[in-house]
């Protein structure tokens, strides 16, 4: 049988060779002989076959790329191209190393040649980042119909042949590939990281199934949520999400934006859970006037009727367990192809395994579900009612646009319209408008919160722990010193910490909340505390992990220096500190008045060690550069200023540093002038 295959696909290459050129003068049948040839050698890749049948198999389908050019090939193929990137990232993932390095150059022949004569990569980009996460998830399902999982670590093992090849694939240099450009390096670049968070995403939505984790059959044991605290998961999420745009792919945008509101929620982190909310209202709110540009994904046919690929049966079928065959496989991988919750409350049904457009009444469902669970997870902390506010304005606001605007479209052109068209029109508007109304009405609770807080007689201001409780924490977390291995580069999931990089960490509720009840109320205490309790759940995740016994020094407080020079560099060090928005918080020891709890802001401050609010501050030539810091005495009222890329509070918890900077100035009064007030 593999030799009838090996001899289908020489066919192939002859044809192709010996009909490219005479054929080329009629481009009907040249379209015709491509996509019979395409849909040929794409049965052939669906099977399992051996090494050598792939590598002549995709051999092939790279012969007619370059034989017939990508113009035929991406014509041709048609909708079939989303099931072609289905069969190569399959490849990329496989354990033979020949197969994988195929896979890898067929992509890359795709790619540079789209690029070559579309000037970009964004439709492959759309199709390759959609299907991805299916594709990763029957991988995953494979493996454990095959015995191979039983813990979350034999999940990330089963998808690292595909972290490496993707890896391959963004470290193509157009130095030594003729086939790609320089301008599509970083493309390429973008594209394969987005790839990479998408990864990390499916491994995230599998952990936060908690102790129902079951993967067809299996149920995977986790591992304790301390020992992923250093992974960049919201990061990923974060970064997978932004990879989709709202015209084209608001679906997409939406289930990774959602798998973060629940991942922050999962913490107890609830702004950051509330801020990923928000971001899925304007993204329903965005897409509305682009829904019928929306593309689509469509099911693999030859991944589901067995009776087109009859090898399906004998999935399974070696471990003797009927209820664990190719169609529990395939219902696994069809969650994650886009879940349920969201498909069942934004698609219209229809036939046909192309998955349906979206409708302007599922994306309102989508907005009004999203707002009202942001205002109830803002709601959890302290003084978040103003910026609660302002984020549903803004939604609000653009929905009235939107309104608006197909208010215009649909009955404002003075043209006749169809009765149905009309109908349709009518349901559209009435949904908008209910939408609308629900954003008020989460406005006016709201505003209630507001007023309730602002009466001194509110139960939520009689306690003394109201105060501490309403103020925003930051701390500073910077790992120095000797790397642990996890810290190394590899292609497993990224820490969000970059060493001896400080990164800026929100402190979630419920780490003040434990550290208020154990009776602090100094807030200089208080803060200390708050660095202990917040560093100490990173600590013990450096000192239990199995794999490795590091040495570790944890410091917390002011006196932390960015560096560990003159100290034993065998020893890892754990920096925790506390910075402030407020400049005047930062030099009056933490104490402030009216600092407002919904306060957003890129830049935080910290005193330096060694300087003191008592003692002399340097001369106002100091501030113009005229002499050099490094001849300051230790009492000079120096500050460092971090800054970051997004305002906090946003949906990201934390955030590394972009640039830090030193402000002197006489007195803070001089400082805040200084920094534009």
């Amino acid at each position: 049988l593999q030799e009838c295959f090996n001899t289908i696909c020489a066919t192939a290459n002859m044809l192709v060779d010996e009909c490219a050129v005479s054929i080329s003068a009629s481009p009907k049948e040249e379209k015709k002989m491509t996509q019979g040839l395409l849909d040929l050698l794409l049965h052939v890749l669906t099977a399992p076959q051996s090494a050598v049948t792939y590598l002549r198999t995709v051999g092939g389908a790279l012969h007619t790329l370059n034989k017939l050019g990508v113009d035929n090939f991406l014509e041709a193929g048609g909708t079939n191209i989303q099931h072609w990137l289905r069969i190569i990232l399959t490849l990329m993932n496989s354990i033979s190393l020949s197969v994988r390095s195929m896979a890898v150059d067929f992509m890359v022949s795709l790619l540079g040649a789209a690029f070559n004569v579309k000037g970009n990569i964004d439709e492959i980009g759309i199709m390759m980042a959609t299907v991805l996460p299916e594709v990763i998830a029957r991988e995953i399902a494979l493996y454990s119909v095959s015995g191979l999982i039983m813990s979350i670590d034999d999940v990330e093992t089963a998808v690292w042949p595909l972290r490496r090849a993707l890896a391959d694939i963004e470290e193509s240099n157009p130095l030594d590939d003729d086939r790609i450009d320089p301008f599509l390096s970083p493309l390429l670049s973008t594209l394969c990281r987005a790839c990479q968070a998408i990864i990390d995403g499916v491994l995230i939505e599998i952990r936060l199934t908690g102790d129902e984790c079951n993967i067809v059959g299996i149920k995977v044991q986790l591992e304790d949520r301390e020992s992923y605290i250093f992974d960049a998961d919201e990061e990923s999420l974060y970064e997978a999400a932004s990879f989709f745009v709202p015209e084209s792919a608001p679906l997409q945008k939406l289930r990774w934006l959602f798998t973060l509101a629940r991942l922050h929620e999962a913490k107890g982190q609830w702004v950051e859970a509330g801020e990923a909310l928000i971001l899925c209202a304007r993204t329903s709110s965005d897409a509305m006037p682009h829904l019928k540009s929306v593309w689509r994904p469509s099911r693999f046919v030859l991944w589901y009727d067995s009776r087109r690929s009859l090898w399906l049966s004998t999935v399974g079928k070696d471990m003797g367990r009927p209820d664990r065959g190719h169609e529990q496989v395939m219902q696994f991988a069809d969650v994650f192809l886009e879940p349920p919750s969201l498909v069942e409350s934004v698609l219209t049904k229809s036939p046909g395994s192309r998955l349906s457009q979206p409708t302007v009444q599922g994306m309102c469902t989508i907005l009004k579900h999203a707002s009202k669970q942001a205002v109830l997870d803002y709601t959890k902390e302290f003084g978040m009612e103003d910026l609660a506010s302002t984020r549903l304005e803004s939604v609000l606001q653009e929905l009235l646009l939107v309104t608006n605007t197909q208010n215009a479209k649909s009955f404002g052109s003075g043209r006749n319209i169809s009765l149905a068209v009309r109908k349709r029109a009518v349901d559209e508007l009435a949904s908008l408008r209910r939408a609308s109304a629900v954003l008020n009405g989460e406005l006016s609770k709201l505003a209630e919160y507001a007023m309730a807080d602002s009466d001194p007689s509110s139960t939520r201001n009689k306690s003394p722990k109201s105060d501490f409780l309403r103020r925003q924490y930051y701390v500073r977390v910077i790992l120095t010193g000797k790397k642990p291995q996890r810290f190394l580069e590899s292609t497993a999931i990224p820490t969000f910490s970059e060493w001896n990089n400080p990164c800026i960490c929100r402190v979630p509720r419920g780490v003040v909340e434990s550290v208020v009840a154990s009776g602090a109320r100094d807030p200089k205490r208080i803060e200390d505390r708050i660095c202990k309790e917040y560093g100490g759940a990173l600590r013990n995740s450096l000192l239990t992990d199995p794999d490795e016994h590091i040495s570790l020094m944890f410091r917390t407080g002011a006196q932390v220096e960015d560096t560990a020079d003159g100290l034993d560099m065998s020893t890892t060090f754990l920096d925790v500190s506390m910075v402030h928005m407020d400049l005047k918080m930062a030099t009056s020891g933490g104490k402030s008045d009216n600092v407002s709890a919904s306060r957003q802001s890129r830049h935080f401050f910290y005193r330096k060690f060694g300087s003191t609010v008592s003692e002399p501050a340097p001369p106002k030539e100091l501030a113009a550069g005229k002499i050099r810091p490094e001849l300051l005495p230790e009492s000079a009222a120096t500050l460092t200023e971090l800054t970051v890329a997004h305002p906090f509070p946003c949906a990201l918890s934390r955030q590394r540093t972009l640039l830090t900077s030193e402000i002197l100035a006489e007195n803070p009064n001089e400082m805040q002038q200084m920094k534009g007030g």
